[in-house]
Parts: C-alpha cells; structure tokens; sequence
C-alpha cells in the first residue's frame, strides 16, 4: 500500500465486534484487520480465476483409464445375453 485513504461504511454492529474481536485477539488495530481481510478476499478471487493446471487438478499424478464405447455387434451380444438369463431366471420361477 503506497498511499492511505479513508474509507467509511456502514456494517452490522454485530460484524464491527468480530472485526474488533479479530484484531485484539491478532494484536493490531481494526484498520489493519480490515485491510488484510480485505487484500485476501480479493487474493482468493484471482486465484480461483486462474485457470487450472494439471498439478491443481491430479495431486497424486495418476492418470483415468478410458474405455471405448461398445460396437454395435458388441451391443448385439449382450442384448442377447441379458434376453437369455432373463428366460433361465423366469423359467425357474
């Protein structure tokens, strides 16, 4: 920060305390506070911005195995293997 500006708002009194609160408990004052939790809600919202690269999207380096979708005559086999253990299964009803 090169240059220090004024800045009035209006908050909940309930958000001034935990704001307050914060600032005790971190031992520097509200405006401090105030200006850090500020700088990283915006820090969070570039970085989620940013577009992903393969290390943020596969932290353990592995890979998805693919399988290609089945062929028509594949289909056609299961359709008829499905056809023929629905008949066993009725038959031993």
């Amino acid at each position: 920060m090169s240059e220090i500006s004024t800045l009035t708002i209006k908050i909940p009194v309930e958000l001034k305390e935990q704001i307050r609160a914060a600032a005790a408990e971190a031992e520097h004052s509200l405006s401090v506070e105030v200006c850090t939790r500020l700088e990283e809600s915006f820090s969070h919202k570039e970085k989620k911005s940013e577009k992903a690269n393969e290390h943020d999207i596969d932290n353990q380096h592995t890979s998805e195995n693919t399988e290609p979708a089945l062929t028509q005559k594949e289909l056609k086999k299961l359709r008829t293997l499905l056809a023929s253990v629905r008949k066993t299964i009725s038959k031993k009803k």
